[in-house]
């Protein structure tokens, strides 16, 4: 027994040195220099430092890489105004094994000239799925910034903030590069392993607001990329949609892996029916209450390769080895005419309408020397004539024939990374290596219920019971535990007065601007630049075109909006097309 009890002390005694056990509070004078110095010469993790009451524009930012507390005195009371130039406001690297937060803080724009896009962004949170980190961002205010936040491989919970935008940006990236340490930072450890929704496996968005007061435009409230995984719950969303990337426009960079979007309150002002769209991911979709929306809501599933073939992938034409495709053409013959548009006169048949919607249509000779994509997603087909997606607004033309072209249509039974699908061996190496036996993806099918009119719809390369299944639960799921653990347990909200007791207490006046330069970047791998989101206008000009499946309704064109990174493309097609 007293081994016993000597053993216990000394592993108590550990665990207080190693942890810093008498947590400190260090208040700031709101300075990002003040701030930076506490940080690096001061606090030990699970220390608080304290911004106090005031308005602070910061021309330098703070690298933060110790678990603390970074606390204001509250939305409205305690003021950041962005003002740098080049990196980050904010660069957190999370400790290993250890909770870290931001609370308090209202962040405005304070003059950051040019847009910090992701995967840099203004707000810069590296985690780890592995490491026992974990991060909590709560009861803030992100207001009209020029450039986005950013979540890197985070476990955690953003919750009770308020993210609004009128004319600069409001999205949220979340990236899953590192997910279980896979080399390479391209989110190919996040593809191999399951999605396990349900579980804190995750970074989760509840009870916040997101709003655009744009009167045009939709706004994206998330994007996503390199396997990232996040739950969107309990939000109040107005005039905004949330979605992610693909594999795809991102080059060697894998698409999102898997959202859960629940119970969240959709609010529109009747600018578009896009509430959400997803390009790869896995996608739970149910419980949500929507209104303000066109009529039948959608959200939209679809995969990019299946009408453009970005690199390295190449595109889904039905002969690439990355994805799953039927082996033998169903049909050759040779075009009538010169193409017109997006559609193409085929000689000698007599084929049932839409007999080929679904399929995939490549042109096997060039007679003309066309300077073209060389295949599409079949849209629909009438006795003798195809019709097929376009480019997207991507650099190479779409495709095209001159009279006296070969074709032939395949059908690309599944293409990699897409919408409904998952796992597969590792994929190592730039440009990628395709394993041993690939492609051996299993089918993980989307599931959307309990939305009112809202429902998935189906764009390139996605299949209704298939790939997904609207009106039905997931059979076996069970939400993860609401309020969040780090919510329920994370102590009382920001108040204007700490109340925990300082042991340091600067008293100069606070001062607008810093005066001390980081003493580090941040740890952010750099990723491809980040491709523009689409923007709904709320009056269609062009007539949509129809899925594998159905015709589909008048959906809005996509108009380009002047951002600096985030252009969007024009496009007649139901489901939105960012870059």
């Amino acid at each position: 027994m007293k081994g016993t009890g000597t053993l216990l002390l000394a592993l108590f005694l550990g665990v207080c040195f190693a942890s810093h056990c008498e947590a400190t509070v260090y208040y700031s004078d709101g300075t990002a220099a003040s701030v930076q110095s506490m940080h690096n010469n001061q606090a030990q993790n699970g220390d608080t430092i304290t911004l106090p009451a005031g308005t602070f524009t910061w021309s330098t930012g703070v690298n933060l890489s110790k678990a603390i507390t970074l606390q204001g005195a509250g939305v409205g009371v305690t003021i950041v105004k962005d003002g740098v130039q080049s990196g980050q406001l904010i660069a957190w690297s999370l400790a290993a094994g250890l909770p870290s937060r931001l609370t308090g803080i209202e962040f405005q724009d304070g003059g950051r000239s040019v847009t910090a896009d992701a995967p840099g962004g203004i707000l810069h949170v590296n985690g780890s799925n592995t490491d026992g980190s974990s991060f909590r961002w709560d009861h803030c205010k992100w207001s009209d910034m020029n450039g986005y936040t950013v979540f890197d491989t985070v476990i955690g919970v953003i919750d009770h903030n308020t993210f609004t935008k009128s004319n600069k940006h409001l999205t949220t990236y979340i990236y899953g590069s590192r997910w279980n340490n896979a080399s390479g930072n391209w989110g190919d450890g996040s593809w191999v392993a399951p999605t396990n929704f349900g579980s804190s496996e995750f970074l989760f968005y509840e009870d916040n607001t997101f709003t655009s007061s744009d009167p045009v435009y939709i706004e994206f409230g998330t994007d996503a990329l390199a396997g990232a995984r996040f739950v969107v719950r309990h939000n109040t969303i107005t005039n905004c949609l949330i979605g992610d990337h693909g594999t795809e426009s991102g080059g060697r960079i894998r698409g999102s892996r898997a959202m859960e979007v629940y119970n969240n309150t959709y609010i529109g002002t009747n600018i578009a029916n896009f509430v959400g769209g997803s390009r790869s991911s896995r996608v739970l979709f149910h419980d949500n209450n929507i209104s303000g929306y066109w009529n039948n809501p959608i959200f939209t599933l679809g995969n990019w390769r299946n009408f453009y073939p970005f690199q390295p992938w190449g595109g889904a034409d039905g002969t690439n080895a990355w994805d799953v495709n039927e082996p033998n053409p169903f049909f050759t013959g040779t075009a009538a005419s010169n193409s017109s548009g997006t559609s193409v006169t085929v000689s000698g048949v007599n084929w049932a309408t839409n007999q080929w919607a679904g399929y995939t249509i490549r042109r096997t000779s060039n007679l003309c020397g066309l300077n073209t994509i060389t295949f599409a997603w079949i849209q629909s087909s009438t006795s003798n004539t195809i019709s097929y997606t376009y480019n997207g607004g991507y650099p190479t033309p779409s495709l095209a024939f001159c009279a006296g072209d070969t074709l032939e249509i395949r059908k690309v039974d599944h293409a990699l990374d897409q919408p409904g699908r998952g796992g597969g061996s590792l994929i190592t190496g730039d440009p990628p290596v395709r394993p041993f036996g690939w492609n051996d993806q299993v089918t993980e099918p989307c599931y959307a219920w309990n939305n009112g009119q809202a429902r998935f719809s189906a764009g390139p390369g996605v299949r209704a019971n298939v790939h997904f299944f609207d009106n039905t639960p997931m059979p076996g799921y069970t939400p993860y535990v609401y309020p969040h653990p780090l919510v329920s347990g994370g102590g009382p909200s920001p108040t204007p007065t700490p109340t925990a007791t300082a042991t340091i207490t600067p008293t100069a006046t606070p001062a607008p601007t810093p005066t001390m330069t980081p003493t580090a970047s941040p740890t952010a791998t750099p990723r491809a630049t980040p491709t523009p989101k689409p923007r709904a206008t709320p009056t269609p000009t062009a007539t949509p075109l129809p899925t594998a499946t159905a015709t589909p309704t008048p959906t809005p064109t996509l108009t380009p909006k002047a951002t600096p990174t985030l252009t969007p493309k024009a496009t007649p097609t139901p489901w939105p097309r960012p870059r």
